[in-house]
């Protein structure tokens, strides 16, 4: 039975959702505003709460105009910024952790866009129409259009790239499965790699067509309220076919930056281990930015980090728990921090194929047995919140009703004993894997210490360093049987949050979890066109997931950020989904002035 509380959030979505409604989008196709009305909205209920999400919860203080600036360091027009490690994978089609697309959004634009209310926006495109059935989407693109080589951008390029997303051939796709609404898209991804034929047959008839250098028609299989919001991802990013097949494998990667020839702000100019350095994209659709030179550092301690930024080396960071009081307390350092309201829900996950935790109840006994609030207020210094459910609170398909198994040591000991391993005897050795980074450490040794005291088992630590380790997650093949990561927010919908990551079919899932009953819902929910409807077969969705439990969540996170106070157009700009550049929504106003 759902409680009262449940019943209302779903009454003040559904009002919600009814302003939006008037107005058009994805409930109302044919009156999608053209790019002279600026935005367009999605109305279902799970996508109207977010741009009450995406305001700084709080700016800690203000620079005073005039007052004495420490500049060591600094020089005009160049921005430096950390990298806690080198991005794994920065193809556009096989990208998915956050480094990778914060890399990657500086040198490519998609078609659409998404504003600092989260809202989706024509970008590359200046136009897009939905037709009366909701099953065909057109984008017009914006005229003269060119790649930072000055080469010119169609409809074509885009095409190529968004049926590169369902190519089998690409290697390391982790995305792909976010498009699957797109017609023929699935079965052009599950065709056989070695059979170019099969493939070029299938890759045919996926409904993406550039019917001219100006005009994408994009065909779906299902209405598909979530959809612009799709076409608003790297997954579309214009990877060029020259590039792609001039630099083989390692087009990405090239020192110079020859082949990894965008659209967007910058142009990447070398690439060593990591460290890259951008400069300016004279044909920039937005005009040419003031950044001149854009420089990442890979530092991979957050404490070296912080050091780096105080000794002004770096011009924005963001900040871990640790440093966070300090910062706070530092008179010289206070006026440059800003806690801005997170997108992501940390966990500790489990490979559910791997003995002992393809037994529920050996995962809801790890659940039991950690103390989030401990956690929160001891490990992440009170930033953020303990994480009783995965959609963070004030986020599209929250349900405040639905709570994990709270911390109970009696509980965790009797489901340990029920799943057959009385006070821990007869269980295999358990490992826990992380990114060897010393924050990291601290908090798997948190993890590693409640085990111990709550249900008396030893888990051993298995620091991997930082980029392989996001190989190591990224594959079924190669998921550890304990690790620890984060989801971070997309788009403001529930899909992106269950569906994407526990769908058993998703390719983006760490987890190797499946369960038919919310594999059903999420697929249901998924098209499902009335919005009180939708979000309550979400809502069921999330029951199941908690109480099957693949992972234990641990915290809601807060994005406190640093930025140096000659540093121009960024702070009012700054939205959780920023990545490696505060204020990238206004990256062509970003200005460096020492």
């Amino acid at each position: 039975m759902r409680s009262r509380r449940w019943l209302s959030v779903i009454g003040m979505l559904t009002s919600l959702s009814m302003v939006l409604t008037a107005c058009g989008g994805n409930d109302q196709p044919a009156a999608v505003p053209s790019p002279t009305t600026a935005v367009v909205a999605p109305t279902t209920a799970a996508t109207t709460e977010a741009p009450t999400t995406i305001a700084p919860t709080e700016v800690l203080a203000t620079a005073t105009s005039g007052s004495s600036v420490d500049t060591t360091g600094a020089t005009a027009g160049v921005f430096r910024y950390r990298l806690s490690a080198e991005p794994e994978n920065l193809d556009p089609q096989a990208m998915s952790f956050v480094d990778e697309i914060g890399t990657g959004e500086l040198v490519f634009e998609g078609l659409m866009g998404l504003n600092e209310k989260l809202e989706v926006v024509p970008a590359a495109a200046k136009k897009m129409d939905v037709s009366a059935d909701g099953l065909t989407y057109t984008l017009t693109l914006n005229d003269g259009l060119k790649y930072s080589d000055g080469t010119p951008l169609t409809a074509k390029n885009f095409e190529y790239a968004w049926k590169r997303l369902f190519d089998p051939r690409v290697p390391n796709k982790q995305y792909s499965f976010v498009a699957y609404v797109i017609a023929g898209a699935e079965e052009a991804d599950s065709t056989k790699a070695d059979d170019a034929a099969a493939v070029q047959a299938a890759l045919d008839k996926v409904g993406v067509k550039a019917t001219n250098d100006t005009t994408i028609v994009f065909t779906l299989k299902n209405k598909a309220a979530y959809f612009p919001y799709i076409l608003a991802l790297w997954t579309g990013w214009p990877s060029r076919e020259d590039m792609v097949t001039a630099g083989g494998d390692g087009w990405t990667t090239d020192k110079t930056g020859k082949y990894y020839v965008g659209n967007g702000p910058f142009i990447l100019k070398s690439y060593n281990a990591g460290q890259m350095k951008f400069v300016p994209n004279p044909y920039y659709r937005k005009g040419q930015v003031k950044i001149k030179e854009l420089d990442s550092v890979v530092i991979p301690e957050a404490q070296v980090a912080y050091q780096a930024y105080k000794k002004g080396e770096l011009e924005a960071l963001t900040i871990t728990a640790e440093d966070f009081a300090g910062a706070k307390a530092d008179p010289a350092i206070a006026p440059q921090l800003n806690e801005i309201a997170g997108s992501c829900n940390f966990y500790v996950g489990f490979n559910v194929n791997k003995a002992p935790f393809d037994n529920v109840k050996v995962r809801q006994a790890f659940a039991q047995a950690l103390d989030r609030d401990d956690y929160q207020k001891n490990i992440e210094k009170g930033l953020g919140k303990a994480a009783l459910s995965f959609i963070p609170p004030d986020r599209p398909g929250y349900a405040p009703d639905i709570q994990t198994y709270p911390f109970n040591v009696a509980a965790a000991k009797q489901s340990l004993a029920d799943a057959g391993f009385p006070n821990g005897q007869g269980l295999p050795p358990i490992k826990v894997t992380y990114s060897a980074r010393e924050t990291t450490k601290t908090r798997m040794e948190w993890v590693q210490n409640q085990i111990k005291i709550n249900l008396g088992i030893t888990m051993e630590l298995d620091p991997v360093d930082p980029k392989a380790y996001t190989a190591l997650v990224k594959e079924p093949a190669t998921t550890p049987q304990v690790f620890y990561l984060g989801w971070c927010q997309d788009y403001p919908d529930p899909q992106d949050w269950l569906t994407l990551v526990f769908h058993s079919s998703s390719t983006v899932t760490h987890i190797g979890w499946k369960n038919a009953d919310f594999d059903k819902l999420t697929e249901q929910a998924d098209i499902e066109q009335d919005p009180v409807k939708r979000l309550d077969l979400y809502h069921q969705a999330q029951e199941i997931l908690v109480k099957d439990a693949p992972a234990v969540f641990l915290y809601w996170d807060t994005n406190p950020w640093l930025v140096k106070p000659y540093v121009k157009g960024v702070t009012g700009h700054m939205t959780p989904q920023d990545h490696d550049l505060p204020g990238i929504l206004n990256v062509e106003n970003i200005e460096v002035a020492p």
